[in-house]
């Protein structure tokens, strides 16, 4: 029986879901570099043609991954980008702030497994430059109409490390705050760093 275009994309769909899972149970138990693609298909219960017809290798399904979650990060800080740049009144930048980190820190709640693994230093040597380079494209957006009291390049690298930082804590901690109580410290963050370093220039 041949199926329709749907339900092969349904079917692609929880194959990469099943073969990200697994890989996630695995980097739990040890690195990347100690799994392997028979590991991973035996707990996704894919066979290795179906693997391969997708992914390079085990990186190839890691890295994928990895730039689908940013891409998703990207989408979710628009909100965040688009206030700081306009003159919205001081409760309007707060509300939509706060509601705009609070659905960043949903998702990445949501997703609590897999951001474990790629901050636990075993999985992915690309994921934090990939991160950085992330926040530091979130910032270069806000600024760039603004003119800043110090140099603009060290603010950017500052408050970037100073971001992962924040979520990297969070994260390692066992996410104790909840994602609301995260979104106001997002809030507070942005209003002091980028609010402040505007002010009188």
């Amino acid at each position: 029986m041949k199926l329709d275009k749907q339900s092969q994309d349904k079917r692609v769909i929880a194959t990469k879901k099943n073969l990200l899972q697994a890989l996630i149970t695995l980097l739990e138990e040890k690195s990347i570099e100690e799994v392997t693609v028979r590991e991973l298909t035996q707990r996704a219960k894919v066979n290795r043609g179906t693997f391969y017809l997708h992914y390079v290798d085990k990186h190839d399904l890691l890295e994928k991954n990895i730039d689908a979650l940013i891409l998703e990060l990207q989408d979710r800080g628009k909100a965040i980008t688009k206030t700081v740049l306009s003159d919205a009144a001081e409760t309007e930048f707060r509300q939509i702030t706060v509601e705009a980190f609070t659905d960043i820190f949903s998702y990445i709640k949501e997703n609590e497994r897999f951001f474990s693994v790629l901050f636990n230093g075993r999985s992915s040597y690309s994921f934090p430059l990939k991160f950085n380079t992330y926040l530091r494209g979130r910032l270069e957006e806000q600024l760039r109409s603004k003119k800043t009291v110090i140099p603009y390049e060290h603010w950017i690298t500052a408050v970037s490390f100073a971001y992962q930082g924040m979520i990297y804590s969070w994260v390692t901690n066992g996410m104790k705050d909840s994602p609301e109580r995260m979104g106001e410290y997002g809030y507070y963050f942005i209003s002091q760093s980028v609010v402040e370093i505007t002010r009188g220039t």
